[in-house]
C-alpha cells in the first residue's frame, strides 16, 4: 500500500482516517483527533470539502467503502511526507500545551501570576 496515499474509510454516514493520515486531516481541516481511536471522523456531508482541500494541496488520497476503492486521486509524493511531517510537529506541540493547560488548573493564583511574569520577561527581553 503507497505510504504517501491518505486513505478514508466509510462507515455509515460517517469518515475515518486513522493514524498518521488522520493526524495530516486534523491539521488540514482541523477535525478533531481521537488518540484512544488513534483517528479522526468527519460526516459524509463534508467529504467534498476535504477533498477538494487535498486535491488543491495535491495529496494523494484513496476512499474506500466496505474495503472497495471508490475513488482516488494522485497527487505528487512529497507532499504527503512534507504535509505529514509538519502535522506530527504541531499534534506533538499540541499534546504538550494540553498537558501544561492542566498543570496549571492546579496552580494558585500566585503560581500562575510567577509563571506568566517570567514568561513575558522571556518573551519581551
Amino acid at each position: 500500500m503507497n505510504k504517501c496515499c491518505l486513505r478514508l474509510y466509510k462507515t455509515g454516514k460517517f469518515y475515518n482516517a486513522f493514524g498518521d493520515d488522520g493526524i495530516i486531516l486534523h491539521e488540514l481541516l482541523g477535525y478533531k483527533y481521537t488518540e484512544y481511536k488513534n483517528s479522526v471522523g468527519f460526516p459524509e456531508s463534508a467529504i467534498n470539502k476535504v477533498i477538494v482541500k487535498l486535491e488543491n494541496d495535491k495529496i494523494s488520497y484513496c476512499i474506500y467503502e466496505k474495503d472497495t476503492l471508490v475513488s482516488e486521486y494522485k497527487g505528487i509524493d512529497k507532499n504527503y511526507k512534507q504535509v505529514l511531517n509538519e502535522s506530527l510537529k504541531n499534534y506533538d506541540l499540541e499534546k504538550r500545551l494540553n498537558r501544561i493547560k492542566e498543570k496549571l488548573g492546579s496552580l494558585t493564583t500566585n503560581e500562575l501570576e510567577e509563571i506568566i511574569n517570567n514568561l513575558e520577561s522571556k518573551i519581551y527581553e
